[in-house]
């Protein structure tokens, strides 16, 4: 009997493999996914350098200490392997990285499926749960959401969390339900969260705890085993492993999310906050309708529609423990939806932002946004039509109606083939760009990028960049006409140890883009050097190019030919590479990060401070304007020198001071708390602001060693070796406990 019935698992499980490769490689085409902040590392050894060891990293100016981390650990060893070990392309590299992971969530569902189904005493045919888990799977894997970003695009990092989260339900309800306390299903949880993904963002980490409270609770209601202290334990057992495996990564989005609160808050974009604007932009773009077809690109809309009346109808007339273990998430389902689409509106929550709840209350906003929400509306959807399906296949089942179940299944396949691959469908915001072709999250590095990108990767060192034409948090390659791709992450960040100057976040350098080079500006170069900028890079295939920025409707006054003329008389820069893609100028100046500066105590505006820079008003790293409380005017610093002896990683600088008065030394990093400065030490609390974007510390006269470090990188070393040594100690755990288990069984 076994040997008859292994064959056909064994056809079950490899037929949505087989889906898989054929989706998979008809989606990429040949290219790479590189959509908003995917961080593909087109240089893996660059990524692992700026995971493990550089940590001020983010590929926007002026930085932040998120950009490469825990959660893109995973990608990067694997892409290492894949593309320097064994020399498959990029390409290749890709489509083997993303194959098992997604072909992972839909044996995950089938788990899923079944061991809900035995704790709830509740039986199927074990070939009709094999293939409704499948499909299940199948649909989240490939509908909805996963055509569009996140999955397969922003943040990245989460594509991990997000296909392995079934077998996370999974691993998290054997453990529970079935297992002791130290078991091997932990081991396994603690492998999958060592990946960190689970803390990409807090949004997407709320959502999960969301989707496992309404899952697992219920579970524990319907059975009453094991007891509720067991059930208490083993819960907090199982928090303690998703902190501690994913604890690095915990920290930097922590860091991270304090600067995304105070951007929200107090950014603006169209003469609002930043998240009330984005917030009613996510009610402006997913109406109900869009909810209710379950995010269905436009022409598949009353698809999307039926599937949500089909899972409505079920869950409504299923009875008993069934039914009552489907009824919260589809309550769940609901809620999402009515926030997500404003009917449940989550603007007044902004008027708690100076509240002690005020983080959480800017929090709870984001996470109602479609890259957000899109999360736990899949996994709810796509695990109910699993269950659906299995309703379905088992009523027809007995009635021997065969060719009934193989026209459901392929009608199913259909239509989750069909959601559309082109993502500019679906999102306003590329249809902005008025792009003469369908915009795709697919790239395809053309050469010009790779031999820039390698030039820079040599030369710049720790030098910030600066990247022309700018748009507002996005960029759009278009290539002749025929293919297009929309990005908010420069994909040559991926190549530079420094930081890419694109973001008009950054007040200091958006005058940059604003009037140079529409005026007579003496000597733009002076303000480069300000910014800590060796190479400048004009990228000449950018669409929509300069004129035409997203977000700021005047446009600029310039255009590419007026931007090279200028930089062409615009003494002391030198054009070093060009091609068809890219112009790569080099800044033949002394360009330090870190430097002594006289300090102009001043409250100017940004345009202010461009202007007294481009025209020799004042000297760039000689004279800087100081922002903060306390801050002195100091003049003429000639006796001061200073000599950086000790340079870690561009986050530890040891520096021999010999200074016959005060001075401010500038570090050309975006100003962050998280830098410090000790002398003999005792942190030198005089940092402030300066040049509207660095940081500044108000230096005392004599002769001694100060340090200047990135405070938080001893504890990411703390973090990593804690995620290392967690991992090691659960298993020997394990191992002692088996080992007892198999003495006292050799006793008896």
């Amino acid at each position: 009997m076994l040997k008859q019935i292994r064959p056909l698992y064994l056809l079950l499980y490899l037929t949505p493999l087989i889906f898989d490769i054929i989706l998979l490689y008809t989606y990429l085409d040949n290219g790479i996914i590189y959509w908003l902040d995917s961080n593909y590392p087109f240089s893996p050894l660059i990524l692992l350098r700026k995971i493990l060891f550089y940590y001020w990293n983010d590929p926007f100016f002026s930085g932040a200490p998120l950009g490469y981390s825990q959660d893109s650990l995973f990608m990067g060893i694997i892409i290492f392997l894949l593309y320097n070990i064994f020399h498959f392309s990029l390409e290749l590299s890709e489509f083997i990285y993303l194959l098992p992971f997604i072909y992972l969530s839909q044996v995950g569902f089938v788990k899923l499926l079944n061991i809900i189904f035995e704790i709830l005493e509740k039986r199927y045919s074990s070939y009709f749960t094999l293939i409704a888990g499948l499909l299940g799977g199948f649909i989240y894997s490939w509908g909805f959401y996963s055509y569009m970003p996140p999955i397969l695009g922003v943040n990245y990092p989460f594509f991990i969390f997000y296909m392995l989260f079934p077998l996370v339900l999974y691993f998290s309800i054997k453990y529970i339900f079935k297992e002791k306390v130290i078991s091997f299903s932990l081991i396994i949880l603690y492998l999958i969260l060592a990946s960190g993904t689970q803390f990409t963002t807090f949004t997407y980490l709320l959502w999960s705890i969301v989707l496992y409270l309404f899952t697992v609770v219920p579970i524990w209601l319907l059975s009453r085993k094991p007891s509720f202290v067991q059930f208490t334990v083993k819960n907090l057992v199982i928090a303690l492993i998703v902190i501690v495996a994913g604890l690095e990564q915990l920290y930097q989005t922590y860091n991270a999310s304090i600067g995304a609160y105070q951007v929200g808050v107090h950014g603006e974009l169209l003469g609002k906050p930043i998240v009330i604007s984005e917030t009613e932009a996510q009610y402006k773009n997913f109406p109900l309708s869009s909810f209710i077809s379950l995010y269905s690109p436009e022409k598949y809309e009353i698809i999307g529609v039926l599937i949500f009346v089909l899972i409505f109808a079920t869950i409504l007339f299923i009875k008993g423990k069934t039914g009552k273990f489907f009824a919260p998430l589809l309550f769940l389902l609901l809620i999402i939806g009515g926030s997500s689409t404003g009917i449940i509106n989550v603007l007044p929550l902004y008027s708690l932002h100076s509240t002690p709840i005020g983080f959480i209350a800017i929090g709870l906003m984001y996470s109602i946004q479609y890259i957000f929400s899109g999360f736990p509306v899949s996994f709810v959807s796509s695990l109910i039509i699993g269950y659906t399906l299995l309703y379905i296949l088992e009523y027809l089942g007995k009635r021997r109606n065969y060719i009934k179940i193989l026209f459901i299944l392929i009608l199913l396949l259909s239509s989750s083939y069909i959601y559309s691959f082109r993502a500019g469908e679906v999102h306003p915001e590329i249809r902005a760009f008025n792009l003469p072709v369908n915009a795709t999250n697919i790239f395809y590095p053309p050469p010009e990028l790779v031999s820039v990108g390698n030039y820079l990767s040599v030369h710049d060192e720790f030098y910030n960049v600066i990247e022309f034409p700018m748009q507002y948090a996005a960029g759009m390659y278009d290539d002749n006409g025929t293919k297009a791709v929309w990005y908010t992450i420069y994909p040559l960040s991926d190549y530079i140890m420094g930081q890419v100057i694109k973001s008009p976040a950054n007040s200091a350098s958006y005058p940059i883009y604003k009037y140079f080079p529409a005026f007579n500006i003496t000597n733009i170069t002076n303000y480069f050097v300000l910014l800590g900028a060796k190479y400048i890079v004009l990228n000449k295939q950018e669409y929509p190019g300069p004129g035409v920025p997203l977000g700021y409707a005047g446009g600029y006054p310039w255009n590419y030919t007026k931007f090279i003329e200028a930089l062409a008389r615009t003494p002391n820069i030198t054009l070093v590479m060009e091609n068809s893609y890219y112009n790569v100028y080099m800044i033949n100046l002394n360009v330090s990060l870190l430097y002594p500066s006289e300090g102009l105590a001043e409250n100017l505006s940004s345009d202010q401070l461009f202007f007294l820079y481009a025209n020799n008003m004042l000297k760039a790293q000689k004279q800087s304007v100081i922002y903060g409380l306390g801050a002195i005017n100091i003049t003429n610093i000639s006796g001061v020198h200073i000599r950086v002896v000790n340079d870690y990683c561009n986050e530890v600088y040891e520096i021999q001071v010999n200074a016959s008065r005060p001075f401010y030394l500038v570090f050309d990093e975006g100003y962050s708390p998280l830098w410090e400065v000790t002398i003999n030490g005792e942190i030198n609390t005089h940092h402030y602001i300066a040049n509207g974007y660095a940081n500044a510390w108000l230096m005392p006269a004599g002769n001694y060693v100060a340090t200047l470090k990135l405070s938080i990188l001893q504890t990411v070393h703390i973090t990593y070796l804690l995620v290392f040594l967690g991992f090691i100690i659960l298993v020997l755990i394990y191992v002692l406990q088996r080992f007892k288990i198999f003495r006292y069984f050799k006793n008896d």
